[in-house]
């Protein structure tokens, strides 16, 4: 045991634990096994390739499709885009009232339409074809991007893609595209402003491979970049007898690169989707972006940087049951990673975090959650934080020199806390209702070199402390704990540094309704 380290610990934890109002606890000494969870056995990654995305393009082959231009009003698949009097912005854009492209049946392929329709898809060259209408893919039908074509929607005349069928695309690019620059449609800091989109809604299928999205999405809404949906309650009207409004949307991305798009990826109730092996660079807004009620989601051995004004990967509100792992999220203005409003049950292991604008990885008001194996370092802020999140079991962590704490448990109430300047709305208590409550567990794995110290806990209900690896944390190198465990710093030291078995920490209360004490 290094004494000398112990003697320092316990007098700095001795002469700051009169600074904190801290919380009791008992303390219960458990077995090391009883911190661990084991890791669940990862999704198999090997069946999202080339060659399965073509197999179920080809499944649509024999079917002959039949295509129109007509009107694009009071249609399920387009009325989220011209309802509220945005229907002056395509026709301004059209010079007439606003058609789109409809396929209605079978498969439909660039030559294919422009054959049929030279000006609305305009062939440039071998490999570029310019959409001067939107499409829209219906449930019965699919449009496929062949190997070494380019989908360049126009800005000026407003193009997108709309799909409830089936969308593919293997070696291509879906790009917005500015006419009369001959250029990408950049994002130029006006978020308001409409730019081409794609988006997969209720029952639709979107599989791509090896390719590129490019200059995509705005702030409005569902027309964010790239976006799998559900269609709403209020699209019910305009549904075609039969449809089924509440079937999930699903999809594979893999192997491709996402770039100025204003969400790199956003989903609004999908589930079984799979982003495998992308490079998301320089998006907008966020880096990967599930939302409400995505279930069973596979985010893995992505890279994700250079997110421009908030997190590389962030799953919220109730985005559970999800796998994400084998990812490098770096340099983004914010967190690496983030579990936020009720994202429970979900796996986030063997990634890395750095260089991130705020924590390696953020868990907000969300449960159960194991966070396991991740390399987590040179973050602004701290390495893990937790906050209003109960049962967070953090183990094996490589926690190397981020700016504030290693490991940051906290409670918070986020009426009291709201910041006016965040860029998001005060807190919708009936939309996302939380408690202030707090527990975890830390075990196994580094935390070293953390800028304020190695682990800081306010309120939590309860905490397990584990055998694990410390060294240089604080600004002088020998701060370890802070907040309502600074007066048990000769337990945890005992812990740490010595031969003590890892120990469970737990308010007076509860230890009553476990039968304890």
């Amino acid at each position: 045991m290094n004494r000398m380290l112990l003697v320092s610990i316990t007098a700095a934890g001795l002469m700051l634990a009169s600074l904190v109002q801290a919380v009791p606890y008992d303390i219960q000494t458990i077995q090391q096994n009883m911190l661990v969870q084991a890791v669940p056995e990862l999704p198999d990654l090997s069946r999202y390739t080339r060659q399965a995305v073509l197999e179920k393009q080809a499944k649509w082959h024999k079917k002959t499709e039949k295509v129109n231009l007509e009107r694009m009003i009071n249609d399920i698949a387009t009325r989220k885009f011209f309802k509220g009097g945005k229907l002056g912005v395509w026709a301004k854009k059209q010079g007439q009232f606003p058609k789109a492209v409809f396929v209605h049946d079978g498969l439909l392929t660039l030559p294919a339409l422009h054959q049929r329709m030279p000006d609305v898809l305009v062939k440039l060259n071998r490999h570029q074809y310019l959409l001067r209408y939107p499409i829209v893919v219906m449930n019965s039908a699919a449009l496929a991007i062949s190997p070494g074509e380019e989908l360049l929607m126009s800005h000026e005349r407003g193009s997108f893609v709309v799909n409830a069928g089936d969308f593919f695309m293997v070696d291509g690019a879906l790009r917005g595209w500015r006419e009369k620059e001959k250029a990408p449609a950049r994002y130029d800091g006006n978020r308001e402003e409409y730019r081409p989109f794609y988006i997969g809604w209720s029952g639709s299928g979107t599989y791509i491979y090896g390719s590129l999205l490019e200059s995509l999405g705005s702030y409005n809404s569902k027309a964010y970049g790239f976006t799998l949906s559900t269609y709403t309650e209020q699209d019910r009207m305009y549904a075609p007898i039969g449809l089924n409004l509440h079937q999930r949307p699903t999809g594979w991305l893999i192997n491709s690169r996402i770039t100025d798009v204003y969400y790199g990826f956003y989903s609004y109730e999908a589930e079984n989707v799979a982003l495998v092996g992308n490079k998301y660079y320089d998006n907008i807004y966020y880096g990967i972006d599930p939302h409400d009620h995505s279930y069973r989601l596979i985010i893995a051995k992505n890279e994700v940087w250079g997110t421009r004004e908030r997190h590389g990967i962030i799953g919220s509100r109730d985005v559970s049951h999800s796998y994400i792992f084998g990812n490098v999220t770096h340099d983004n203005k914010l967190a690496g990673i983030m579990l936020d409003r009720a994202s429970n049950h979900n796996v986030v292991v063997q990634n890395s975090s750095y260089n991130n604008g705020s924590d390696g990885i953020s868990i907000y008001e969300s449960h159960q959650n194991l966070i396991a194996a991740n390399q987590i370092y040179n973050n602004k802020f701290h390495g893990i934080r937790f906050r209003n999140s109960l049962a967070i079991r953090m183990q094996d962590n490589v926690i190397l020199q981020n700016g504030r704490y290693g490991i940051y448990g906290h409670l918070s109430d986020l009426m009291v806390t709201y910041d006016a300047d965040s860029g998001h709305e005060p807190r919708d208590l009936k939309l996302d209702p939380y408690e202030m409550r707090g527990s975890g567990s830390v075990s196994g794995g580094i935390i070293a070199m953390n800028g304020s110290g190695a682990l800081f806990t306010q309120g939590l209900e309860e905490i397990g402390i584990g055998k694990l690896t410390l060294d240089q944390n604080g600004r002088r190198g020998n701060i370890t704990l802070g907040g309502d465990l600074l007066p048990y710093s000769d337990e945890i030291a005992r812990v740490w540094y010595g031969d003590s078995a890892p120990v469970y920490f737990r308010q007076p209360h509860l230890s009553r309704m476990n039968g304890q004490g």
